[in-house]
């Protein structure tokens, strides 16, 4: 609930204080205009002098009040520039809500809303980030014009130079999500011909499974077991297509059973089309979080800060509400390839399966560490 407050809190701050700015200002000159009027004519009639505003002696072309009319005429931009920015505040985080609630259930909608939702949320930022730097330099210039009779030009340029730094992040992560996934280990490729009877193995596995086969198999140092079908770069170059990773390391603690039922869990995630999805899908996952990490170090000082922390809490909210719909399905396809892994073998099977893999790789950092001090001579 706090979280939530604290994002509306951010998406209306600003465009609140450009508004309360401008009428604040507005209210001031015309009680100026009405005090000088009331000196002029001192028994003016109450009501016309009540009536008497900027807007209405604005209307109406006038040489002698031109300057005092052309700040009038920005200061009323500003008023619907503010009220402008907290209507599309709002709506982006709604349609953000209702998207993310929808698609927690479907992954084929998450990956169909997600890629230009994030481009739609993108583009709509670099216009909110925009339109909050100019309400907020037009806030600061006004404000202290009014106020102290004096304008501080750098803290308004600092402003305007996090904003534009901020939009060229957003711009160039857009473009990063046109690069292809890949996923990089230390291992070595094995053909069929090098090694017979793993690939026996895991075809049997696949026909059983109904799942589609592995195209190449990399064996490693790497303490995990998956598949992918994003490129793999490993010590033989960059793969392509469906690959399944095997950590030499944990085939030496688990038995033949433990293994059939780590790689039908595995091949499981194959007949579910799992990789396929997460192909698309964590391309744009990554570049969300680019994005916000882009955004909060182009905005490195406070004044800077100001007009990127609405955008930078809009692309979190994104990120969280599409990252809960993410994680939902995926304990439901987790769930799917142990169901796989237990057709091969049994449930009491991969469960142990399981706590071998998960302690062994908590223990991967130690045992890596110990390897690279021997090597360094720190150790016997």
């Amino acid at each position: 609930m706090i979280n939530r407050l604290w994002l509306f809190g951010l998406i209306f701050g600003i465009p609140l204080l450009g508004l309360m700015t401008s009428e604040g200002i507005q209210v001031y000159y015309n009680s100026q205009l009405r005090s000088a009027a009331q000196k002029q004519v001192p028994d003016i009639d109450p009501k016309v002098l009540s009536g008497l505003s900027l807007d209405r002696i604005c209307e109406k072309p006038n040489p002698e009040m031109a300057e005092v009319c052309s700040a009038n005429s920005h200061l009323n931009l500003m008023t619907i520039g503010s009220v402008g920015a907290a209507a599309l505040g709002l709506a982006l985080i709604l349609a953000i809500y209702f998207a993310g609630s929808a698609a927690q259930n479907d992954r084929r909608l998450l990956l169909s809303i997600f890629k230009p939702g994030f481009y739609v949320t993108v583009i709509v930022l670099i216009g909110l980030v925009i339109l909050n730097a100019t309400i907020m330099m037009a806030a600061l210039y006004y404000g202290e014009s009014v106020l102290i009779n004096r304008v501080h030009l750098f803290i308004i340029g600092a402003v305007g130079i996090g904003a534009f730094l901020g939009i060229k992040s957003m711009i160039s992560n857009l473009f990063s999500l046109l690069r292809k996934a890949e996923t990089r280990v230390i291992g070595k490729t094995v053909s069929r011909e090098q090694a017979p009877a793993l690939w026996e193995k895991v075809d049997e596995f696949a026909e059983r499974l109904g799942a589609l086969q592995p195209q190449q198999i990399v064996v490693g140092l790497d303490p995990n077991f998956f598949v992918t079908e994003a490129d793999v770069v490993c010590l033989d170059g960059t793969l392509s297509g469906r690959t399944l990773y095997c950590s030499l390391p944990l085939c030496r603690i688990i038995n033949e059973d433990e293994f059939a039922a780590i790689i039908g869990h595995e091949l499981g995630h194959y007949h579910g089309q799992d990789t396929e999805y997460s192909l698309k899908f964590y391309p744009i996952y990554r570049g969300t979080l680019t994005s916000i990490a882009a955004l909060q170090s182009a905005g490195n000082s406070n004044s800077k800060l100001i007009a990127l922390l609405p955008a930078i809490a809009v692309l979190g909210y994104f990120f969280e509400s599409f990252a809960t719909a993410e994680s939902r399905i995926s304990r439901q396809r987790e769930l799917a390839a142990d169901q796989a892994g237990i057709s091969l073998t049994s449930p009491k099977t991969l469960a142990a399966a399981l706590v071998k893999v998960h302690a062994f790789s908590g223990l991967w950092e130690t045992v890596d560490q110990m390897a690279l001090d021997v090597m360094k001579g720190k150790r016997c």
